[in-house]
């Protein structure tokens, strides 16, 4: 008895100091906000957003300006007075410039509406990693839910026998049955309380699988349990229905096959990429700018006028003089440069393909080869997710099958093992007659919670893909 109740308080302690008890919505919901997989599908989205704004940009005008600042040392021509300058000058330049594709085989236009639903497919496969996710989560809950009741099962079965070993020890003090009955009562209370332990150990390692799916600490192990609503098997309209009906909403609305079709389009878009490689390309460029150097001189005041003899007239003493004038120089100003010096250009230029070492052609054979594959994934897609439904809608018609021919073997068996009991009691059953009938009715237990909830799981896979919430009544 004290091996029973110990074996009692390792199941029940556990949920008497629960912090928190999850349902399966919370879990999922829980999932959805915090599982990594699911936040690294998010941030895809907005790395496709971003080279959706970048393809945009790659269609409009690119505007740049500049400005420089230096000083030159050493014998150059001067860029703003187009004269040879030898010592130390500061020069200033400043700029702006404009340039665009006017065209280019449509293909920045395209690279645009390739990048817009690459953010779409994107999208969707975030909304398909999220049903994995709560595919995944509500078959882990329901393996929580199955482990626990087959604990409850070998709990069961324990009780049974120690019942048994407690009324035998009765018996046996009493001189009314041999020792070596009782020993092989113990010996199958032992093998019970084994059958328990792993039980209860496998109903442990469920819960800890749910956790690690939801990525919980765990280090909160100990407070971590579940909601365990009292589910039955019943005929579901999912199950009722043809599967076509599941496979029809499926293939309008899932998430997998509208990834797939977009990037059958985005291939396509891929291919008019590469086409227009053929194409001859047209751009255009316009410059504006201006500058100022040190080396820039302008002359101040009238100036001052000298008359210097060059020579003399020829046979005779008579000096030839000539006027100069000398002037005074400044650096020309700033301002007055910054508007001389301006300067614009405008270019156009055109590039036509000739040969590019088979580049191109290239490019277009891959292109083709990626446009096939995604049309080939398509219907592997739909094929994938159409037997999936098929065998769902199958292993749910069979599992309801086998819950009902073992709900037939429980009730049977229950039966038997009461009559074997009473029988035992009364000395017509031997042990090995007793024991045979425990195991009967616990492994018709047994197969009969498994395909309960192998059924459910299905039903609820089924309900799944025509677009119903997954929960539990």
């Amino acid at each position: 008895m004290a091996l029973r109740f110990s074996f009692l308080l390792f199941v029940l302690l556990p949920a008497a100091f629960q912090a928190q008890v999850w349902s399966l919505d919370s879990c999922i919901n829980y999932a959805y906000r915090n599982n990594l997989s699911i936040k690294i599908s998010e941030q895809n989205i907005n790395l496709s957003e971003v080279n959706e704004l970048t393809a945009l940009g790659g269609m409009l005008p690119s505007l740049n300006a500049q400005a420089g600042h230096g000083y030159n040392w050493g014998q150059r021509i001067d860029p703003f007075t187009n004269q040879f300058a030898s010592s130390r000058i500061q020069s200033n330049n400043f700029g702006i410039a404009t340039s665009m594709n006017l065209f280019g085989g449509f293909q920045q236009f395209n690279t645009w509406r390739q990048a817009e639903i690459n953010t779409d497919i994107s999208k969707l496969d975030f909304e398909k990693a999220r049903n994995d996710m709560a595919l995944n989560i509500a078959s882990a809950y329901l393996n929580v839910l199955l482990n626990k009741e087959f604990s409850e099962i070998a709990q069961r079965t324990l009780d049974a026998t120690s019942t048994q070993v407690s009324r035998m020890e009765k018996l046996v003090a009493a001189g009314q049955l041999p020792q070596g009955n009782l020993n092989d009562m113990l010996a199958q209370q032992a093998a019970d309380n084994a059958s328990l332990v792993g039980a209860v150990n496998n109903f442990n390692m469920a819960k800890l699988s749910l956790m690690q799916m939801l990525q919980l600490d765990m280090r909160q192990s100990a407070s971590f349990d579940v909601e365990y609503p009292n589910i039955e098997p019943e005929e579901s309209n999912a199950l009722l229905s043809s599967p076509s009906v599941a496979v029809e909403s499926a293939m309008n609305n899932f998430p997998e096959i509208k990834s797939a079709q977009l990037k059958v389009v985005s291939a396509e878009y891929g291919k008019k990429i590469a086409t227009g490689a053929y194409s001859p390309s047209l751009s255009a460029s316009y410059s504006y700018g201006t500058g100022y150097s040190g080396a820039a001189m302008i002359a101040t005041g009238a100036g001052t006028q000298f008359f210097i003899p060059i020579g003399v007239v020829a046979g005779t003493e008579i000096p030839v003089i000539t006027e100069q004038t000398v002037y005074e120089y400044k650096v020309k100003p700033f301002a007055e440069q910054f508007s001389d010096n301006i300067n614009k250009s405008l270019f156009f230029n055109l590039n036509i393909p000739l040969f590019n070492g088979f580049n191109t052609h290239a490019a277009n054979k891959r292109a083709q080869i990626n446009l096939l594959n995604s049309q080939l994934q398509l219907d592997q897609a739909k094929q994938q997710l159409e037997q999936t439904i098929y065998k769902a809608h199958a292993d749910a018609v069979a599992a309801l099958a086998t819950y009902r021919s073992s709900t037939v073997s429980v009730e049977t068996s229950q039966k038997s093992f009461e009559w074997t009991k009473v029988r035992y009691e009364q000395g017509a059953a031997n042990n090995v007659e007793y024991n045979d009938a425990l195991i009967r009715l616990e492994n018709a237990r047994a197969a009969q919670t498994r395909s309960k909830y192998e059924y459910i799981f299905k039903v609820k896979v089924l309900e799944f893909y025509e677009g119903k919430t997954i929960r539990l009544k």
